[in-house]
């Protein structure tokens, strides 16, 4: 983010001169402390002072409220310091001072959807797309917004429109994604994470969506694959978890389990993992005929030790009550 300042310098100068022709001594104005200011801050922002850039802004705007690139660089640097209220009231001042700018109204829209203000924020983003409907990133991130909002087929017209905006957006075809999911269409879902992977193939977030997504469609063999590579640059506790299901997914009973425990090794709290090991065990159980009781037993043990760790996990409850009760499953 670089700031042009030839045209404000001019301004300066030209503004000095006119004082001079005109009277000794007489001071800069209001206006021309403002744009001093500003110039101060791009200069101390662009020598890495984030701190000092926006007190000199603060004075700036103090100066002279209506500066709106005074406006713009503050609400971008307090943004930028994850001051996200701060920066929505810049942005605030700045939507009202220059209504007609897209860009004011789709930075709006980001402060809101960053303090979670999901309503607030697809207002902003639809004022900027009435302003520039063809801007692909205004239109994924209301997509982005209704989903929050639970309006899943704006959600999906919206991400979708993004990548016929903009088809090499990896970010817009991985949005689609999950709105299409959201929708239940788990294979159109696929088909977009995977395109969002060929534009852009080092994106973590998308391959473990893709990895979650193969697994729901229970293409166990598949995702190990996509897991697979995710944990060359991934290895946590949630990747071995979740390689651990897709593992189990293809069948492949002891290495989820491996994958499970490597998880537990790093947190010995991660109760999924160890709920993961427990319905391994139970599908071992059901796959030997129920004939190996100890595996039914195993799975017990690790699930009341995930309840121990957390006690609100209404399926592990219902899982303990139906598998602990050997009658039921005598009968």
């Amino acid at each position: 983010m670089r700031y042009r300042l030839q045209t404000v310098l001019l301004v300066l100068t030209g503004a000095a001169g006119a004082c001079a022709a005109v009277m000794v001594g007489c001071g800069p104005t209001p206006q021309q402390r403002a744009v001093r200011g500003y110039v101060q801050a791009v200069a101390a922002y662009e020598q890495g002072d984030a701190d000092r850039a926006i007190a000199r802004l603060e004075t700036a705007t103090k100066h002279d409220p209506n500066l709106t690139m005074a406006r713009g660089l503050l609400g971008d640097l307090y943004r930028g310091k994850g001051e996200y209220g701060r920066a929505a009231q810049q942005y605030e001042v700045l939507a009202r001072l220059d209504p007609y700018t897209p860009a004011n109204h789709y930075k709006l829209g980001v402060a809101y959807q960053l303090l979670q203000r999901i309503g607030d924020a697809a207002a902003s983003y639809l004022r900027a797309l009435q302003l520039d409907p063809r801007d692909a990133n205004t239109s994924m991130n209301l997509g982005l917004a209704y989903l929050a909002l639970g309006q899943r087929e704006d959600a999906l017209r919206y991400t979708e429109r993004a990548t016929i905006l903009d088809p090499r957006s990896a970010d817009a075809w991985s949005n689609l994604g999950v709105a299409l999911e959201a929708t239940g269409d788990f294979a159109r879902a696929e088909a977009a994470y995977r395109r969002s992977l060929d534009l852009n193939p080092a994106q973590q977030q998308t391959l473990l969506n893709l990895g979650l997504n193969l697994t729901t469609q229970g293409k166990g063999a598949d995702a190990v694959i996509i897991m697979e590579r995710l944990l060359k640059n991934s290895d946590t506790p949630a990747t071995r978890k979740r390689y651990g299901d897709a593992l189990a997914k293809a069948g492949r009973y002891d290495d989820a389990v491996k994958q499970y425990n490597a998880a537990l090794a790093q947190n010995p709290e991660y109760y999924e993992a160890l709920n993961g090991i427990g319905w391994v065990r139970i599908a071992e159980y059901r796959k030997g005929l129920e004939l190996d009781d100890a595996k039914r037993r195993s799975a017990l043990d690790v699930w009341r030790k995930s309840l121990q760790i957390r006690p609100d996990q209404p399926r592990i409850q219902t899982a303990v009550g139906d598998w602990g009760n050997t009658a039921l499953f005598r009968k």
